[in-house]
């Protein structure tokens, strides 16, 4: 997959995909543009702690259209790269609840979690486009198109 989320996040060279699901991969490649996947490689350098993993979901309505799961080792190189699994990828969900299930299964199969960033799909498109990132997400919070949880932070600061 060259010039993907996965070179950007310069993964780990024994790590690798992980139970990727072809679909929402193919819509997270289409959703984040060459600027937006340097804005991801930065977040996860800067928010993931070592030996933890971050979540990222997309949702269209109320199912899940895109995801991200990134493990990152314990020197804070991104180890492993997949998609959210489960049920929480097949059924339809309000968004606060797939939120909540994706970090439980996230942390049942990758370990801890220190970042769960959920959001609308509208949303999303509108934060990537966004020159100020955070009152982007502070638009899509107060909307209710946004869950941040577990949030560090580091972040809940710099969105402050």
């Amino acid at each position: 997959m060259p010039g993907s989320v996965a070179d950007v996040l310069a993964l780990h060279p024994t790590g690798g995909f992980r139970d990727i699901d072809h679909d929402q991969w193919t819509n997270l490649e289409v959703l984040l543009t060459d600027a937006a996947r340097n804005d991801l490689g930065g977040a996860v350098s800067t928010y993931v702690s070592p030996g933890s993993s971050a979540v990222l979901g997309v949702f269209d309505g109320l199912g899940l259209w895109a995801s991200l799961v990134i493990t990152v080792d314990d020197f804070g190189s991104a180890e492993t790269v997949s998609t959210i699994g489960g049920p929480v990828a097949k059924e339809a969900k309000e968004i606060a609840t797939a939120a909540s299930e994706a970090v439980t299964w996230v942390q049942s199969n990758h370990g801890p979690c220190s970042v769960g960033f959920f959001v609308e799909k509208a949303h999303a498109e509108a934060l990537l486009r966004a020159s100020d990132k955070a009152a982007a997400v502070r638009t899509a919070a107060a909307t209710g198109g946004l869950v941040l949880s577990p949030v560090p932070t580091a972040l809940a600061l710099a969105l402050a």
